[in-house]
């Protein structure tokens, strides 16, 4: 048997010859031989690759939940169909969106297949509205605001809404929630791409009801999300 460590030919009489790899492609680097394990495969440095940027034997999307909430202004008093529900109506300054890291990577593709809305507030029947962009979007944000969302300067950052069912009130100590999934009202599953540099989506939450929140309640919308 030819030993590749001393002998010059193998069997056949060919001449062996040993295989060097370099540490650049146009062979100026340094010269190194591969490195295997005790069965003879090549064995691989992956320091190179990015956490996040590079999936391995995944042939479908990914599931994550990301779950936002904001404490709720809620004090100019009982809101009117159409208005923003946010946590703040002072100025646009301090009125923010609803900002959901979705994306795997930057620029990602994303189904929405699932949305939950938690409301501290009891026993309240609402219909919300969750207007989503992918950029912070320029209409109004403000608390018991009349929305103005999506506006025409909005139009390449809009990517759809989420209609969220009606609540139901169940008393005076139970929660309000509502669910959108495939089985409902709702528009998902839903299909968006992230902006280019960017993993988030934004999103504006409208009331279609006039009802009264408790002030600084908390409401919590929780995704589920397929990665791609």
């Amino acid at each position: 048997m030819v030993d590749f460590n001393v002998d010059k030919f193998d069997d056949e009489g060919r001449p062996i010859r040993p295989v060097l790899w370099n540490t650049i492609v146009d062979g100026t680097g340094t010269k190194t031989a591969p490195v295997t394990d005790a069965t003879g495969h090549p064995q691989v440095d992956v320091l190179s690759i990015t956490a996040g940027d590079t999936r391995i034997g995944t042939v479908s999307g990914v599931l994550k939940e990301v779950r936002v909430s904001q404490v709720i202004d809620a004090s100019l008093g009982a809101y009117l169909a159409g208005d923003v529900v946010g946590a703040d109506d002072c100025c646009t300054t301090l009125a923010i969106a609803w900002e959901f890291d979705v994306a795997r990577v930057a620029g990602g593709y994303v189904y929405i297949v699932a949305a939950l809305l938690a409301n501290e507030t009891p026993n309240q029947a609402v219909q919300y509205d969750l207007i989503l962009f992918n950029a912070t979007p320029t209409g109004e944000k403000r608390d018991n605001a009349v929305n103005t969302n999506p506006v025409a300067a909005d139009r390449s950052k809009w990517i759809g809404d989420i209609t969220f069912p009606q609540s139901t009130a169940r008393g005076a100590t139970v929660m309000t929630t509502t669910e959108a999934t495939p089985s409902t009202i709702g528009k998902l599953p839903k299909a968006i791409k992230c902006a280019v540099g960017d993993t988030k989506i934004y999103g504006v939450l409208v009331t279609r009801t006039a009802y009264t929140q408790v002030a600084t309640n908390d409401i919590e919308i929780s995704l589920l999300v397929e990665q791609y």
